[in-house]
């Protein structure tokens, strides 16, 4: 009896471990403290934007530039609209190569009956750490950014340094 008892004990402590490892941060939506963009954890909203890339019909803008300042990710856009506007999804995936990367894209939504023809210059920051939480260490982590307008990317390693894939 009590061997039974101990069985289904560690057969249930086996299942609840095994729900707590299986959740995972999809969906995890929250906007930057400071006002600034939105920032996601969905591979839904990920692959649905660069699938959009494609025929994307609202206001197109530029990643100039991205930049590293410590566990924070900063991507410097030209474009129309508010920086309310702009987003960033992560897939949710750390590559498991040597460095990890991860794969992020840059979304832009033009507000209802809105046009804004004026062209601005933003700086979308995010910050790594807060992202990627205990999964990774971000200084570590090579950081590819796509464009959700059109086919533009560009990849920030640990090193600091930036490159442009074609």
């Amino acid at each position: 009896m009590k061997t039974n008892f101990s069985k289904c004990l560690a057969f249930l402590f086996l299942i609840v471990l095994s729900v707590s490892f299986s959740c995972n941060r999809e969906n995890n939506i929250s906007p930057d403290l400071d006002g600034g963009p939105l920032v996601q954890t969905n591979g839904e909203e990920y692959s649905k934007l660069l699938a959009g890339r494609e025929d994307f019909e609202g206001t197109p803008f530029e990643i100039t530039k991205v930049t590293r300042e410590g566990n924070s990710l900063k991507i410097d856009v030209y474009g129309g609209g508010g920086i309310e506007n702009y987003k960033v999804v992560w897939d949710g995936s750390l590559m498991l190569s040597y460095p990890m990367q991860a794969r992020l894209v840059v979304g832009y939504k033009t507000p209802d009956g809105a046009q804004d023809a004026a062209m601005h210059t933003y700086t979308l920051e995010v910050d790594l750490q807060k992202l990627f939480g205990d999964a990774a260490d971000p200084s570590q982590v090579i950081v590819h950014v796509a464009n959700g307008s059109k086919k533009q990317d560009a990849v920030a390693n640990p090193n600091d340094s930036t490159s442009n894939p074609k």
